[in-house]
């Protein structure tokens, strides 16, 4: 019997299966109608709250439409900028530049700011809500000072055959609480 895969035989198999994807151009719009019905969000959305998305890489679930159906039902989205080995969350406006990994983000002043919900990338969700992402730790880090009452929900946005039985998970591992995908809304942790 093989061992389990590791993160990197995993990110390597999943990066593969991205790279030859076309996704259809109404994934974008289905997401953020999945997004935009979240009881979470709406109520987000209603109080002028922020939320914290992301710019995408071009393999991964687009954002875009996501960012703009938020901004048109009242939400401050926030994008992530990285600084060193973290991030800092900024305003969701039209001043952006690429960064050296390759990713649009934004050129603002950081905001101090408890988002009311987090939109996260992921190349794969297990079945308890674990996530892999692309290995740089910038959302781990990002994510492992939250506090648990109150936080918010924490949704990762990837493609429908990307939710896997099991990924590999270390002990900073935070799981998500939704998933979202061009097809459906998945709920791996319930509202209180």
């Amino acid at each position: 019997m093989r061992d389990p895969v590791s993160k990197a035989e995993m990110r390597a198999m999943l990066r593969a299966a991205r790279k030859d994807r076309v996704p259809p151009p109404e994934h974008g719009s289905d997401i953020a109608e999945h997004i935009t019905d979240l009881e979470p969000i709406t109520r987000a959305c209603e109080s002028g709250a922020a939320i914290a998305c992301y710019t995408n890489r071009l393999e991964e679930p687009s954002t875009l439409d996501v960012r703009r159906a938020l901004k048109q039902a009242g939400a401050r989205v926030l994008l992530p900028r990285i600084e060193g080995q973290d991030l800092v969350w900024c305003l969701d406006d039209a001043t952006m530049t690429t960064n050296s990994l390759g990713i649009d983000e934004p050129v603002g002043e950081p905001i101090d700011e408890q988002p009311a919900a987090w939109i996260i990338p992921a190349l794969a969700i297990d079945e308890d809500g674990y996530r892999l992402g692309q290995g740089g730790g910038f959302y781990d880090r990002a994510l492992q000072d939250l506090p648990d009452d109150g936080r918010g929900p924490i949704i990762a946005l990837v493609f429908e055959d990307e939710i896997v039985q099991v990924v590999p998970r270390e002990d900073h591992d935070i799981p998500v609480d939704i998933v979202v995908t061009p097809e459906r809304v998945r709920w791996l942790a319930m509202p209180d």
